[in-house]
């Protein structure tokens, strides 16, 4: 990867690839980043001929349809944002394979949150499922309907895992560029020895209680100094970790998370923490590997 920082961005002329190309252009102007614009006009399962039409026909069309699509997301940026450098392309690859491809050379992949039927709980189209799952590099999924106020906190989960110094730096980092608040939230219903039975339950609940302090205090200590201007404020909780973030979502203007929750390992691609809030979570979502 070049020194250059480049923020990807998947578009399909859709409202939530729209919010998803706003959030990425503001995310992109504040580092002097460069602005990569895919969209993707590929398809799986091909065969020869779709109804009437060679599948070649069809690509043609398709490939026409993109660069319209692509050269109105250029516009738009450069008419919002104009000293942003952008560069954009059509991909024939389908949309998971051209933006996970795209996550090899980016720091950054943004995609947007389409919801297919909520009452069901479809509410991740399958493209962002699956970049925010296997990408090479951290994700952003943004929601269309989230505008959040100028005060809203970032918001990051700490897991106690080895995974939580890029999380805590992506977090602060964010929150000191945008002036917001920073919660940083650490549930702890998951310590298994503590007692269930009688009055051994409460000294070995208090122990938890403590330890679980203390673990957000010591993983702090150093990115407190490093950002003495940050407003921060921990909130420790016995609540399963999905279910608390999922909670401060709503007032947050931006929620990290790690890829991998406590126990992860390598070959994780997405742990259970953050595919719930990809899913789920009612604020934009930034996924940090």
């Amino acid at each position: 990867m070049s020194d250059t920082t480049v923020v990807t961005v998947g578009v399909d002329g859709s409202a939530p690839a729209l919010a998803a190309l706003d959030w990425a252009a503001r995310y992109a102007f504040a580092r002097e980043a460069t602005l990569d614009v895919v969209v993707a006009v590929g398809w799986p399962g091909e065969r020869q001929f779709y109804g009437g039409y060679r599948v070649a026909e069809l690509k043609d069309a398709a490939h026409v349809d993109g660069e319209k699509t692509l050269g109105r997301a250029v516009a738009r940026v450069r008419t919002a944002r104009p000293g942003l450098a952008v560069d954009g392309r059509v991909s024939d690859e389908t949309a998971v394979r051209a933006l996970l491809d795209a996550s090899a050379l980016s720091d950054l992949v943004v995609v947007g949150c389409r919801g297919l039927n909520p009452a069901a709980g479809l509410v991740l189209g399958s493209v962002s499922t699956a970049v925010s799952a296997h990408a090479e590099r951290s994700v952003a999924v943004v929601r269309a309907d989230r505008v959040p106020g100028p005060e809203a906190p970032v918001v990051v989960g700490v897991a106690g895992s080895d995974w939580d110094e890029a999380t805590l730096g992506a977090a602060f980092a964010e929150a000191d560029r945008w002036a917001a608040p920073l919660v940083v939230a650490h549930a702890w219903s998951d310590v298994s020895r503590v007692g269930l039975f009688g009055s051994a339950a409460v000294p070995s609940w208090i122990e938890a209680r403590e330890e679980a302090d203390a673990l957000v205090t010591g993983r702090l200590a150093g990115w407190r100094a490093k950002y003495p201007d940050v407003r921060v404020n921990t909130v420790v909780e016995r609540e399963r970790p999905a279910e608390m973030l999922l909670g401060l979502a709503p007032d947050a203007g931006l929620v990290v998370v790690g890829s991998h929750g406590r126990g992860g390992f390598a070959g994780m691609l997405l742990g259970a923490v953050a595919r719930r809030l990809v899913h789920h979570a009612d604020a934009a979502v930034l996924v940090v590997r």
